[in-house]
């Protein structure tokens, strides 16, 4: 079964609500017409407050017909994870040990968007603790395969046209692929550039708040306001223009990051990947695979490193709360979780402190190519979402940049057999404005050469 009605484009709606053709209330409301029509199916919400957005949405439509719009995401309707705290609804982490939980306070990035006039109708779904089992949200573009994880409920909202934007965060893989999954843009940004107070933690050196969004201005506009009302230093990856306008950006060199993972991909997939590589290259773009440039065949054989490491710093970093839920709640924790503290605890001290000198000297390798590149391109998941509830996909191919800590971006760019496959491309430290900039520039001209 297929559930997509997309809603109405978020930039499109706010020149509307400017000009009076449209106010944010009869804008929430389409979108809570599609969450009467298909939440019952596609389990997005892990706690509805249908009345307070309602209410938020009203506020809203009186401040732009006085013309005083609180920011360029007032009135949008967004989606929170599971993980996030909020003091006006549950926060229960996909987790019984947190059934019905409140918290006492909103996470930063909560009150950030509150401070800027966005409307959110209430929690999305995610798996245990963004890591653990997964949850029961369905993919609306084929309802007996996965939306991905672990931001399941975040991807599968914005793609049925629920909200136009869902807080998600990314330890692995969890906005780059359901995005991917899904057919809607994932921005994963920077590892650090947005707060994680008030978001339950998974892994302190892997962990990042990002944005699954309806277009990439949409996730750059929600992004770019929570850095301004972040109580961190603002970094320069998202400080963008001084009025936070994304411009799009010419693409000229791109550098495939073609690793042994792609044989994770069918031939149906790769092809597809493959056969937009060869459109960009027919534009003038240059595509330039790794037996072209030594740094690069380097940087992406040893780039197989990573995954592995990946998972083993964050089995280690995950003994603090995981440990405890594990000894206080064993019954209420799920065998992966189990699984992955006795991993931890395996791993001492020096090894722990090996896997960051590779990651500093793979991050070096990976900053020293971005000078000769716009970005890194590749596939944004490891093929369509699987068929199945349980796998929520591959972390193959969408690891690297949450390793890393480099800005990330799945663009809607592929189809196959009748199912969306993400197009991910992955820039340089703090050059989130870059790497957006340049993602619009490629989804518009995509979007021409369909046209034409």
């Amino acid at each position: 079964m297929r559930l997509i009605s997309p809603l109405l484009p978020f930039r499109d709606a706010v020149a509307q609500f400017r000009t009076g053709g449209l106010s944010p209330r009869h804008y929430l409301e389409q979108a809570i017409d599609h969450v009467a029509q298909t939440e019952p199916t596609l389990n997005v919400f892990a706690h509805l407050d249908l009345v307070n957005a309602r209410k938020l949405a009203d506020n809203s439509t009186k401040r732009y017909r006085q013309g005083q719009a609180l920011s360029r995401i007032d009135g949008m309707p967004v989606g929170i994870k599971d993980i996030i705290e909020t003091s006006g609804m549950p926060t229960q982490m996909g987790s019984d040990i947190y059934a019905n939980w409140r918290p006492l306070a909103d996470a930063t990035c909560v009150q950030a968007l509150r401070l800027g006039g966005a409307i959110s109708l209430g929690k999305t779904r995610c798996t245990e603790f963004a890591i653990g089992r997964a949850t029961t949200t369905l993919n609306p573009h084929d309802t007996e395969r996965t939306p991905g994880g672990s931001s399941s409920g975040a991807a599968a909202g914005v793609a049925s046209g629920m909200f136009c934007a869902g807080l998600g965060t990314q330890t692995q893989g969890s906005i780059v692929r359901p995005a991917s999954y899904c057919g809607v843009i994932g921005y994963k940004p920077t590892w650090g550039a947005l707060p994680l107070n008030g978001v339950h933690p998974v892994s302190t050196s892997h962990d990042h708040l990002g944005v699954i969004a309806d277009s990439v201005d949409s996730a750059w506009q929600v992004a770019w306001w929570i850095a301004q009302k972040s109580p961190i230093p603002l970094r320069r990856g998202l400080n963008g223009a001084p009025n936070s306008e994304l411009l799009s950006r010419p693409v000229r060199r791109l550098a495939v990051l073609r690793t042994a993972g792609y044989t994770e991909l069918d031939e149906a997939s790769l092809a597809a990947f493959d056969g937009q590589l060869e459109a960009w290259r027919a534009i003038g773009i240059e595509i330039v695979e790794p037996p072209e440039d030594d740094a690069l065949s380097k940087f992406c054989t040893e780039a197989e490193m990573i995954a592995e490491a990946s998972m083993r710093m964050v089995a280690h970093e995950m003994q603090w709360p995981y440990r405890s839920y594990v000894e206080n709640n064993s019954d209420l924790v799920s065998e992966k979780i189990h699984n992955l503290v006795l991993q931890g605890a395996r791993i001492d001290r020096l090894q722990y402190v090996q896997l960051m000198q590779l990651r500093t000297t793979l991050r070096e390798q990976a900053q020293a190519l971005c000078e000769y590149y716009d970005a890194f391109i590749l596939p944004a998941a490891s093929g369509i979402a699987p068929t199945g509830y349980e796998n929520t996909g591959s972390r193959t191919l969408v690891v690297y940049s949450s390793f890393l800590g480099l800005p990330a971006c799945s663009l809607p760019l592929l189809q196959v057999d009748g199912m969306p496959l993400g197009v991910q491309l992955m820039g340089s430290s703090n050059g989130d404005y870059r790497l957006l900039g340049h993602s619009q520039w490629l989804m518009d001209t995509n979007l021409n050469c369909v046209r034409d």
